[in-house]
């Protein structure tokens, strides 16, 4: 295992102190290295869902079937993006 040093804010150790309090942790190095294991396994999640997306969304454009659908969602691209912009 390999030492990081960092840097945390105050609301981000207070966050952590209260994780050993409660007994969660045993202390402030368990309860950062948990939180960053967790983190970094969701970001990866994210991360393959969002390349999936734009995978199947290249490929519908290149067939030329736009728009289209997001997953399971109801409403179209073009719909979904333009909400976004406040349109």
């Amino acid at each position: 295992m390999a030492v990081l040093p960092l840097r945390l804010s105050d609301d981000d150790i207070r966050a952590l102190d209260a994780l050993v309090r409660e007994g969660i942790y045993k202390n402030r190095s368990e309860a950062a290295r948990a939180m960053i294991h967790e983190g970094a396994r969701a970001k990866a999640g994210e991360v393959r869902d969002v390349s999936g997306t734009v995978r199947r969304l290249m490929h519908a454009r290149r067939k030329g079937n736009a728009p289209f659908r997001i997953s399971r969602m109801r409403k179209a691209a073009v719909e979904l993006v333009a909400e976004g912009r406040g349109r």
